[in-house]
């Protein structure tokens, strides 16, 4: 299905919730931890800790914002350390 864009988001349709909809209690309110990804590109993990069973299957948000890196400057965050390059 394509995505919809419109220049004015407020002049959508609004979604009506389901007839069998149950709202549920919000958990908690809280900030978003920061961390490093993969080679060292900053993300926010909005869920981080939360048991999944308060999660519906599908919500896994990650905020992973521009960054510019001059060659070679992106930190190895991993928690194995470096990859060796020359495997002999």
């Amino acid at each position: 299905m394509p995505a919809v864009t419109v220049e004015n988001p407020l002049t959508l349709p609004r979604v009506t919730a389901p007839a069998d909809a149950v709202a549920r209690p919000v958990l908690a309110v809280t900030t978003a931890p920061s961390g490093f990804e993969g080679e060292g590109f900053p993300v926010r993990r909005a869920f981080a800790g939360i048991n999944y069973r308060h999660l519906d299957p599908f919500i896994m948000m990650d905020q992973m914002g521009e960054v510019e890196y001059a060659p070679g400057e992106p930190k190895d965050s991993t928690s194995w350390g470096s990859i060796p390059t020359d495997a002999r």
